[in-house]
């Protein structure tokens, strides 16, 4: 089991797992933990508070890498972090929430074990088959370049493949191979990483708008010391790998309470602003796998919306929850 780090809420009511995602580190959670667990110290309700829990995906970072477990993917880890909450630190119900990898991981508790979850907060609406297929690392399937899109659909499709269609074809397709290298220089590795915090965060090409050197190399270093990169890689083929299958038929697929947080940076082609972003979740196919019940979307932050956007995460994901507690 992965190393968690248990906060007690000043109310001590039971809520969220945090789950992180990739190039992530639990730490990049530490914006929003203390918001959470005690909303007085920062001008809230104190009623707010929740207990918070923040493990360290398997594989990534503590407790280094990974060994026993080479099939690790999201869905397995849903598995773990169940047996963590109910069994490990005896919540009869809980919550949890989650970005990226984490997001499935929620999406996945929200979806097998619905009925012991108070619901989950997510910052995207990945389904959860999303890894499934024979060109599941074709990041651009669902978005062809075609003569008749309008200039503005065409441009964003391709920006949205510059920023992420190498990092997931070589992850999915090849990511041993470059761990090798990754793992031998850090260099390398921060090169790697580097690129994804500067093209994912909403940065206007300047990193340390959003991160300065000593978080990025906190967050490098996590990785580096604990030589755990390819272990973190893996998740990506094992989703393939072992693929996705559904625990029930019910509709919607995530039957326990779901909120989202988007934010513009992600948006997808044709989409321009927070409303647009709302509307074209609630009105699409992605939110017939969901519960949802809290839908947002923000002008400020990118893919690391709890590190990028604090405030916003806080809040959306206290009004998720809002009346689901005991």
């Amino acid at each position: 089991m992965a190393p968690a780090a248990v906060v007690a809420g000043a109310a001590q009511q039971p809520l969220p797992i945090l789950t992180h995602g990739w190039p992530w580190t639990f730490w990049h959670w530490s914006k929003v933990i203390d918001p959470l667990a005690d909303p007085a110290a920062f001008g809230g309700d104190p009623a707010d508070a929740f207990d918070v829990i923040v493990p360290s995906l398997p594989g990534f970072g503590f407790p280094g890498p990974l060994t026993g477990f080479p099939d690790v993917n999201f869905w397995k880890v849903a598995d773990l972090w169940h047996t963590l909450m109910t069994e490990t630190l005896g919540y009869e119900k809980y919550a949890a929430g989650g970005c990226d990898i984490g997001g499935i991981v929620s999406s996945q508790l929200g979806h097998k074990y619905a009925d012991e979850l108070y619901g989950i907060h997510i910052g995207s609406g990945l389904p959860l088959d999303f890894f499934t297929g024979p060109r599941a690392w074709d990041f651009a399937r669902n978005r062809p370049l075609t003569d008749d899109q309008p200039a503005d659909v065409r441009a964003r499709i391709i920006e949205l493949d510059h920023r992420s269609a190498s990092h997931l074809a070589v992850h999915m397709l090849d990511g041993a191979t470059l761990a090798h290298g990754l793992s031998d220089s850090p260099a390398g590795l921060l090169a790697w990483l580097l690129e994804r915090w500067n093209a994912w965060s909403d940065s206007g090409g300047n990193v340390e708008s959003v991160f300065t050197k000593d978080d990025l190399l906190t967050h490098a270093t996590i990785y580096w010391a604990n030589n755990s990169i390819a272990t973190s890689m893996r998740y990506y083929a094992n989703a393939n790998r072992y693929p996705w299958a559904p625990a029930h038929d019910r509709t919607p697929v995530v039957q326990a309470p779901v909120g989202l947080t988007f934010v513009t940076y992600e948006n997808p082609p044709g989409i321009h602003t927070a409303n647009e972003r709302v509307r074209a979740f609630t009105t699409g196919p992605q939110a017939d796998w969901f519960n949802h019940v809290n839908v947002n979307a923000h002008d400020h932050g990118g893919h690391f919306i709890p590190w990028e956007n604090p405030d916003a995460w806080v809040n959306d994901l206290r009004r998720t929850f809002h009346g689901r507690r005991p």
